[in-house]
């Protein structure tokens, strides 16, 4: 796999999070979940920071319904809500679903199709509480709310879109270190595969012992091409839709956890960044411990947003 040499030139639009995750662009503003911190933000142009909604629970995935209606999760609560923007902050978030029956996990990442359906990870264990990893699912919400499970046996689903043909959608099993995808059949998820081995492009032995091949947040263009945060090596590595290598961009110092595509002309790739303090041993450690830092980073790419999810 090749990828191109380019030199990408690496902005800072704001700080001061503890862990951001759940990164979209909407109306001029890139909103993002700080998990840690258990709130949810707006970003504008500027880096002004806005908080649109406190979450006890822990915020994490999050999209949009066709009527541009956001639904923020709930992590901890495994619970879904739809954002009322007119109504103040700590009063403004109404139920939407309750996944409680179906989780074993926490929620992760979510994608919402373009009648309304939506896909949210079930990671499959409490890690923050000691658990130990094991397989989860992803459950679909359909518009009138009902709850089902769309895939079993997910090993960790993390970062999770819909392909710009609307036939396919594509996750990361983060500790698996591989994205995998499925066809979308009349809201079904068919037909399972790998999409890619991220071992075969983090092959080196420094590489395998410290299990670098890991994602965490994606996003897709209009091309079809999925950029990766691939979480312990500081890099945004962008794969085409045969995932082939094709460009990375390096945020030194940082893990990299989610990324989206935004801006007026949908080329800004929007990337949070998540510096970890202390000495501890897993990234888990360090979030319990609140020894994190999140920046949000900014770079121009060639190919922007397109009919893809999210």
């Amino acid at each position: 796999m090749s990828s191109q040499q380019q030199e990408y030139k690496v902005e800072t639009l704001a700080s001061g999070l503890f862990f951001g995750e759940g990164t979209r662009w909407r109306g001029g503003k890139l909103y993002v979940s700080d998990m840690l911190g258990k709130k949810v933000y707006t970003i504008d142009a500027a880096g002004n920071k806005t908080v649109i909604a406190e979450q006890p629970h822990k915020p994490n995935g999050m999209g949009f319904l066709p009527n541009g209606d956001l639904i923020l999760s709930s992590m901890h609560e495994t619970k879904l809500y739809r954002y009322l923007p007119d109504a103040p902050v700590g009063n403004n978030l109404e139920l939407y679903a309750d996944l409680s029956s179906l989780f074993t996990g926490y929620i992760g990442d979510m994608v919402i199709d373009d009648s309304g359906r939506i896909y949210v990870d079930d990671v499959g264990a409490r890690v923050f509480e000691g658990e130990g990893l094991r397989p989860g699912r992803i459950v679909v919400v359909e518009p009138d709310r009902t709850i089902s499970v769309g895939l079993e046996d997910c090993q960790f689903p993390n970062g999770i879109v819909i392909t710009p043909d609307k036939k396919r959608i594509v996750f990361a099993e983060t500790f698996l270190e591989q994205l995998t995808t499925v066809d979308i059949v009349d809201g079904k998820l068919v037909n399972r595969r790998v999409f890619l081995d991220m071992t075969t492009i983090f092959a080196s032995e420094e590489d395998r012992a410290q299990k670098r091949g890991c994602v965490d947040g994606i996003t897709i263009d209009a091309e079809g091409g999925i950029w990766l945060s691939v979480l312990r090596t500081g890099t945004y590595v962008r794969v085409d839709c045969e995932g082939n290598v094709t460009d990375r961009v390096h945020v030194p110092g940082h893990e990299a956890v989610a990324c989206t595509l935004g801006g007026e002309d949908g080329k800004t790739l929007f990337m949070s960044a998540t510096r970890l303090k202390g000495n501890h041993k897993t990234i888990f450690e360090a979030m319990v411990a609140l020894d994190v830092e999140t920046t949000i980073f900014t770079t121009r790419v060639a190919v922007g947003r397109g009919d893809g999810r999210p």
